[in-house]
């Protein structure tokens, strides 16, 4: 009973908005929607995302990782490999 209350209180007073409150949020909307594409392109690398078995499972995992953390895993499994292959020798 109380919640009902307090959202029919909180409606009442979101509709008691001045207009000129109003108009002058929904005139600022477009500017920032404008800027916000702009921000987000680039706040978000690139994802590249790939499937890699898993031994003992028949459901592939996948992972995905920006273009500067896959080129930094490939380098560090790439001298972890020649590392093996020299202790074998």
């Amino acid at each position: 009973m109380f919640m009902s209350a307090m959202l029919a209180a909180t409606v009442l007073m979101a509709d008691t908005t001045p207009a000129a409150a109003t108009a002058a949020t929904v005139a600022a909307k477009p500017a920032e929607a404008a800027a916000a594409p702009e921000a987000k392109k680039t706040e978000k690398p690139k994802l590249i995302c790939k499937t890699e078995a898993v031994i003992g499972s028949l459901m592939p995992k996948k992972t995905c990782y920006s273009s500067d953390e896959l080129s930094q895993r490939q380098h560090d499994e790439r001298q972890n490999l020649e590392r093996i292959q020299q202790l074998s020798h």
